[in-house]
């Protein structure tokens, strides 16, 4: 009968540079983005149309939703860096600026 030591198996389950779990799950990565999609989008969306029209206030918000977009690949580029497969995980935004910008 095999018994299973509960220091192997956090060894086992732990992330591969600094040995914490992590704790996230599908749920909360949804609440994450049901939270950022409706903070930026459904709620500028009435105060950008009533600002500066039906044409200007979409207009306006499609730009931001660009820059938004482009930013989100840009940390995602910085989370591991310089390599992003063996490169060290930043934590922090603070890290990763540090870390790319000296």
């Amino acid at each position: 009968m095999a018994v299973d030591h509960s220091l192997e198996l956090a060894k086992v389950s732990c992330d591969d540079d600094d040995g914490q779990i992590r704790t996230g799950t599908l749920w909360s990565c949804v609440a994450h983005i049901i939270t950022a999609v409706i903070g930026s989008g459904v709620l500028s969306l009435a105060w950008s149309t009533s600002q500066l029209g039906w044409i200007g206030g979409p207009v306006a918000l499609l730009c931001f939703a660009i820059i938004t977009y482009v930013s989100a690949f840009l940390l995602a580029d910085c989370y591991r860096s310089p390599d992003p497969i063996k490169g060290t995980r930043n934590r922090t935004y603070t890290d990763a600026v540090r870390l790319n910008l000296g």
